[in-house]
């Protein structure tokens, strides 16, 4: 610091004493210096030395001094010394802060103004307010580098995009918005119309488009403020459109094009362009290379498609067909991807045409049975094909599922008998696949949609497929068990790679995750059926893990089989395998950390690796919250970047990153859980954010305007369902997925449960906590709607929900004296006070008549957790009204008795079944009962998957697991020993 800010030799002690953190004897200095000459420097240095003081009244008056220079309009040429005043406002506010625009963007654009000629003035103060996302100076620096040198290109497009980038952000007045958005695009139509006035090409005025990626600009902009016309004009044009010496070759707007004839409905248009494009893939230029292949493209193939069924006629599609064939044809040297793409147009046009294919599904089997044959051995085939062979009608299905059965697809390979070649298993991967697709996915979801099925699905219990299940369940892990017997040795494997085999494995555990969610009975844990096909999936991919580590979504199936099992450490260690990384952190969190406080709030102490960064999950949290704090930095420095190479199109792609990521359900859910174990959990340290992290959210999270977004990755989860219906990561959640309805339920708890914390005298003791319940009255949001459409909430979390509810409102009626005097308010206080004792009463039966809790699954472990905190706060809410005295109404004095007397009994017998449930796991014995749970099926019933197929697996290391599995259950329930009546 000292090094970059040094103006003076003198300036040297100062700057000294300020590095050993001296700052009384650095504001005797500075006042000395002051005291011989005055200077707007020496100001600034006392600013910050001032800042940098613990005491609050120093930083008060450093706030003070700022907005009165930005209330003045003070101009200050030099920019050092601007910058000191930033970094004396970014000590006072470490985090963003709006107030900067106004104060420190204000400064630094009036010094850009006092001296306009000094570009790299100017490009400091536009890089500084481009980070602090200060996008009204940005604009107006930018404004000013275009005009003072009007003669640099990329000044005019810097001007553009930030005018457009102010226009699109949310925190700026409406009017102010249209006015700019309006000016950038009539600035690019202008450029646009000089790009197509232009005599010579090769030579375009200073003011036109030259780029790409101001074509892309231009596409961006009048998309959001033009119309759909506006743009065909452009792609049309010789001089702006993608075949134009602009564009150079720029294959975005060849994307644009087809989507705006598509969506404009020109299939004449559309089909010649299509049909041009796939020519030109497969013709060699002047030097006979194949430079234009790419137009091959699969959404150019499915565009060729739509417009020649679309245009009714026999021809365009019999020009779809000579297109294929003329793909295929071996003299063709297109790249094998791209025929692929031809191989898949011929299934798709031969299911959508309305020739007789359509009415004689037999005839759709051939093409399927083709495009089998020669992509099998591709990993893609049975994505490619799924959504075909889910058009077959019953007939064309029991067909396939026919051929399938006797392997009678790939006739020239029946004869081997060594099937461990990776083209061989791939093409019994892609069999086993369709097979499931028949005979359980499709069927399960064509029953759940109907009638019949809807109105007696408590009565089916799943029963339908549940034998189909089961078989394919054991011959799929049949064949993976002979597949990997041998180890990886025999496959040449590097250690990076995954097992040819695995998606055998995950069809195996899928279908006996799905045997197990289709099991309602309420039998003893580990030996009921439901434990034991959990049991057996979790053990059948921990075996694979060993042949197989580097398999994402094995570890992502296991954490989701142990979070059910209530097995916290295994699940965290399933989590580490994932390795996570920067964005990663939040798109996969929710896989393990949603709901982690009512799961496993407490340290790790088995199975998990000696890291700083899983030791406990509250470290994990913390980690992913830095995460967050570091993307804003990243984040600008990308967005100067993208200004500063010319690359217009990043910028708001980086944009629209960052607006999704200040207010995503990970970085929500971060924060609420961090609050809840922090609560109920001592921390043996002083680490993380000061604000228990709500600094990476918008403020008042709980009545944002806009809904929290889902960034949630569930597409990597391993999924072989219908395309139709929901993914199976959906169909195997075993509580409600993240929702922004929870997540401002959670924080407006949060914020109860914040007011009835007691405030030390020595924070402000009863003039804080009366000024706090003034702030909670006046920040109540409305009620949040639940969709009807969804359970979102558990049922623990339902009951804590109304209890929270009716407490929000007792402290609305008797804290309010205002509301005394209505008529009905006695009978509505007593209704809200008997609907929490109610509700607190719910669930302490709730807790009281959990089932089997031994081992505790995470149902149980969520129960309890939840109960008690619905409890704490319950028992805190009457200690907080009580300690108002004669503040609030006498009746509501004897209900809080009441209410303290109903809270104690939930925690009582949330302690009781937590220690009975800690004393039967200390017996012993478990390891047993899960290896027979394991290898003989529910009930010693003999019916285990595994069981049939225990030769093949390796039972030490399914001795070794299975004590693991008992000790990460005795982990998990060490935690219960903080839930205390």
């Amino acid at each position: 610091m000292a090094d970059q800010m040094l103006k003076d030799r003198q300036d040297a002690p100062i700057w000294n004493a300020i590095d050993a953190s001296n700052f009384k004897q650095a504001l005797k200095l500075v006042d000395k210096r002051l005291a011989k000459k005055r200077s707007d420097y020496l100001e600034a240095l006392k600013i910050y030395i001032r800042s940098r003081s613990p005491l609050l009244a120093e930083k008060e008056a450093v706030l003070l001094h700022l907005d009165e220079l930005a209330e003045k309009k003070k101009v200050i040429a030099d920019l050092e010394t601007v910058e000191l005043y930033d970094e004396a406002f970014g000590e006072v506010f470490p985090g963003p802060q709006e107030s900067w625009d106004k104060t420190i963007g204000e400064l630094r654009w009036l010094c850009v103004k006092s001296q306009p000629k000094n570009e790299d003035l100017s490009l400091k103060c536009f890089q500084a307010c481009l980070g602090k996302g200060d996008l009204e100076h940005a604009k107006q620096i930018s404004n000013s580098l275009e005009k003072t040198f009007s003669n640099n290109h990329s000044y005019v497009f810097w001007n553009i995009a930030s005018m457009f980038l102010y226009s699109i952000s949310e925190k700026y007045p409406e009017k102010q918005r249209k006015l700019w958005g309006s000016l950038a695009f009539a600035q690019i139509g202008k450029l646009a119309t000089a790009t197509k006035q232009a005599t010579d090409p090769k030579k375009l005025p200073s003011r036109s488009i030259q780029t790409p990626q101001e074509l892309l600009l231009l596409h961006r902009i009048t998309e959001t403020l033009g119309k759909p016309e506006q743009r065909l004009e452009y792609l049309n044009d010789p001089t702006l459109g993608p075949e134009s010496a602009v564009a150079k070759g720029e294959w975005q707007l060849w994307r644009f094009k087809l989507n705006l004839l598509e969506n404009a409905a020109a299939w004449q248009e559309l089909f010649e362009t299509t049909k041009s494009l796939l020519k030109r893939a497969r013709t060699k230029d002047e030097s006979g290379q194949l430079s234009e292949s790419g137009m091959s493209d699969w959404i150019v193939w499915e565009a060729f498609i739509r417009s020649a069924v679309e245009l009714q006629d026999h021809e365009p599609k019999d020009a779809v067909i000579a297109e294929v064939e003329a793909h295929l044809v071996p003299a063709c040297d297109i790249d094998k991807s791209w025929k692929r793409n031809a191989s898949l147009a011929l299934v798709k046009i031969t299911f959508v045409s309305s020739s007789p294919f359509q009415g004689q599904p037999h005839d759709r089997i051939p093409v399927v049975i083709k495009y089998l044959q020669k992509y099998g051995s591709a990993s893609t085939a049975y994505n490619d094909l799924r959504p075909f062979v889910e058009q077959l009608n019953v007939e064309g299905r029991k067909r396939l599922l026919e051929l399938i059965s006797k392997d009678a697809i790939f006739e020239d390979l029946k004869k081997e008998k060594d099937f461990k070649t990776a083209n061989r298993i791939t093409q019994l991967v892609n069999t086993y696949k369709l097979r499931y697709l028949l005979t359980s996915s499709l069927p399960e979801y064509e029953i759940r949609e109907g009638a019949a099925y809807k109105s007696s699905r408590k009565d089916s219990g799943g029963q339908y497929s549940t034998s189909s299940l089961r078989q394919l369940a054991q011959d799929a892990a049949k064949l993976y068990l002979a597949a990997v017997d041998g180890g990886r040795a025999a496959w040449h494997l590097l250690p990076t790679d995954t097992h040819p085999a695995d998606d055998l494995c995950l069809l195996s555990a899928m279908c006996l995750f799905k045997l197990a969610l289709a099991n309602t009975e309420d039998s003893e844990p580990i030996s009921g059926a439901k434990a034991s096909y959990i049991l057996q999936a979790t053990a059948l991919l921990e075996y694979a893990l060993t042949h197989s580590q580097p398999n994402f979504q094995m570890s992502l199936l296991l954490i989701r089989l142990y979070y059910y099992l209530g097995c916290g450490s295994m699940a965290m260690h399933a989590y580490q395998r994932l390795g996570l990384k920067e964005v990663q952190l939040d798109t996969l969190s929710y896989t393990l950390f949603d709901r982690i406080s009512t799961f496993h709030p407490h340290p790790f102490s088995h199975s998990v690796l000696d890291s700083s960064s899983y030791r406990t999950p509250m470290e994990s949290l913390q980690k992913q919250q830095k995460m967050y704090r570091n993307s804003r930095d990243q984040i600008s420095k990308n967005i100067w970047l993208s200004y500063k190479h010319g690359s217009y199109n990043s910028i708001f792609e980086i944009k629209e990153v960052s607006d999704t990521l200040s207010r995503t359900l990970s970085a929500a859910t971060s924060v609420v859980e961090s609050q809840k174990i922090s609560s109920l959990v001592p921390s043996k340290t002083g680490s993380g954010s000061s604000d228990g992290g709500f600094d990476i959210l918008p403020p008042n999270p709980e009545a944002l305007d806009v809904p929290f977004s889902d960034t949630n990755d569930y597409e990597t989860f391993p999924n072989f369902e219908c395309t139709q219906g929901p993914r199976f990561e959906e169909l195997c959640r075993i509580v409600p997925a993240s929702s922004d309805y929870r997540t401002r339920i959670n924080f407006a708890a949060e914020k109860l449960t914040q007011l009835l914390q007691p405030i030390p005298d020595d924070k402000g003791g009863k003039t804080a906590s009366q000024a706090a319940l003034q702030s909670f009255l006046g920040s109540i949001p409305e009620k949040f709607p639940k969709p009807s459409s969804r359970n979102l909430l558990t049922e623990p979390e339902e009951l804590s929900r109304q209890s929270y509810d009716a407490m929000d409102l007792i402290i609305q009626e008797v804290c309010d004296r205002e509301r005394w005097s209505d008529q009905k308010f006695q009978e509505q206080l007593d209704s809200h006070n008997k609907e929490l004792c109610e509700r607190l009463e719910e669930q302490r039966s709730f807790v009281e008549n959990i089932k089997a809790p031994v081992p505790a699954l995470s149902s149980t472990l969520h129960a309890l957790y939840t109960g008690y905190e619905s409890g704490k706060t319950a028992s805190k809410f009457s200690v907080y009204l009580s300690s108002k005295g004669k503040d609030i109404p006498e009746s509501q004095a004897e209900a809080n008795k009441k209410i303290a007397q109903v809270a104690q009994r939930l925690l009582q017998t949330v302690a009781e079944k937590s220690a009975a449930i800690k004393r039967v796991l200390d017996e012993g014995g478990l390891i047993d009962k899960m290896l027979d749970s394991v290898l003989q099926g529910p009930d010693g019933a003999d019916a285990s998957v595994l069981g049939k197929l225990r030769d093949s697996v390796d039972e030490s290391h399914l001795e070794l697991w299975a004590g693991d599995v008992v000790e990460s259950w005795r982990d998990s329930v060490a935690g219960l020993s903080y839930l205390k009546a």
